[in-house]
């Protein structure tokens, strides 16, 4: 019988590879990852959290406000960065893109891209920062028309398909039913989501060029959107009062709203709650477009999105997070608004179709198609344009000026404030 006996030097060698392969997958091993996210988020982190057994959660409650700032601090400490957060305003992924706050994780080719596929067009275009996919957005918040149905029958009018069409309604308004409105001339966010519906180049990315904007107030696309808020402005349909301030919420409330282009969570937090507007009133319609362009052009009121440490210790227990907060069904059917991801959206809007408040079924159709025509221009900056037109627009409408006259000091506060930022500006 010959000697079997296995050399001390191969059983070391056996032995070192059956810890290392038991090592990469374990029976039962748990991934733990500390997350950060809103209130709001919380109770989606814990249903994930007690859905997956191989995955422990260490959740920590982070105010939206706070959270950019939060994550500078912790990656200069070198401690206390989550593996996955949440980002309240997608375009904030822009500021945790940089060579000093270099957080987010580049997604192109880690996430599905049978999941990719399925998300609704553009829906992740503020996810994008020089050309590289760094988050996955959780909620859209694209425009719609929000109109007073039984007002507009009253007053023989049809909701507007164009922009040329929604200043003739308010022009016709103006003469024949004095007192009602169709919007606020100051609000920055309107009138960021009218110009850029427009076409304008307010600061778009440069393809090919990293951290390049154009800025081009100048344009006529940009001036025929200023054009029509001035003339609407100056017949009052238009009016000089923002949609949360108490004059433009007291007309509200009085039934002076005929018409409003305003983000899809504005029906269910703004309309109903706030201005009190009547049940069996309220219906919506795709956003306007333009006479000359073949569809609308839909702007954002917010939409969040979740992104992952790039350099996290578990990246793929950080990915199936991911993909699980803003394509489950489990997750997205019961979200506070708008699923970007198109399978679930459906079964997220029933409760619109249900909902007996709204004038008739077609609220949750509006959004939908809407969805299909976001603005791709609606893109992450490391600055906020909304804060810039309201330091400049804003005061200068609110006085008696006009937007038109007021659009090169627009342009050049936001070139300065896009330098600031580390943008080059194109052709300049």
């Amino acid at each position: 019988m010959s000697d079997t006996r296995i050399p001390p030097s191969c059983i070391a060698v056996t032995l070192a590879l059956a810890l290392a392969a038991g090592a990469s997958a374990p029976a039962g091993a748990q991934s733990s990852l500390t997350v950060w996210g809103d209130t709001l988020r919380v109770k989606s982190y814990q249903a994930y959290d007690e859905l997956m057994d191989d995955v422990e959660l260490d959740i920590v409650t982070v105010a939206p406000e706070e959270t950019v700032t939060k994550l500078q601090l912790a990656l200069r400490a070198g401690s206390g960065v989550p593996d996955l957060v949440f980002i309240s305003d997608a375009p904030n992924s822009a500021m945790l893109s940089t060579r000093r706050t270099d957080y987010l994780m580049k997604l192109q080719d880690r996430v599905n891209a049978g999941l990719m596929a399925d998300f609704y067009p553009n829906a992740n275009a503020p996810c994008i920062v020089n050309g590289e996919l760094v988050c996955l957005r959780s909620d859209l918040a694209h425009n719609l028309i929000w109109y007073d149905k039984p007002k507009m029958q009253e007053f023989g009018y049809t909701v507007p398909q164009t922009w040329e069409e929604f200043e003739a309604l308010g022009a016709d308004l103006a003469e024949n039913h004095p007192g009602y409105f169709l919007g606020s001339s100051t609000d920055p966010y309107g009138l960021y989501g009218m110009i850029m519906a427009a076409g304008c180049d307010m600061a778009t990315p440069v393809d090919g060029e990293d951290d390049t904007l154009l800025v081009d107030l100048g344009s006529d696309r940009c001036l025929r959107a200023a054009a029509m808020i001035d003339r609407m402005t100056a017949n009052g349909t238009l009016i000089k009062s923002g949609p949360f301030d108490p004059e433009f919420v007291t007309q509200a409330k009085d039934g002076k709203l005929l018409l409003y282009v305003g983000p899809t969570w504005f029906g269910e937090f703004i309309l109903k709650p706030t201005y009190e507007i009547p049940a069996g009133s309220i219906a919506g319609a795709l956003p306007p477009r333009w006479a000359d362009d073949a569809a609308p052009v839909t702007w954002s009121f917010g939409g969040g999105g979740f992104g992952i440490h790039k350099d996290t210790q578990n990246p793929d227990a950080a990915i199936a997070m991911l993909e699980w907060l803003t394509t489950s069904e489990a997750n997205q059917k019961d979200a506070v608004t708008f699923p970007p991801y198109a399978p679930v959206t459906r079964l997220w809007g029933q409760k619109l179709i249900d909902d007996e408040y709204y004038a008739d079924d077609g609220v949750f159709a509006a959004m939908e198609a809407a969805a299909e025509h976001a603005d791709p221009k609606y893109g992450a900056r490391r600055f906020d344009m909304p804060s810039v037109i309201g330091k400049i627009v804003s005061p200068a409408v609110a006085s008696g000026r006009t937007l038109t006259e007021t659009l090169p000091a627009l342009e050049q506060e936001i070139v300065n404030t896009a330098r600031v930022a580390g943008y080059r500006i194109a052709g300049q």
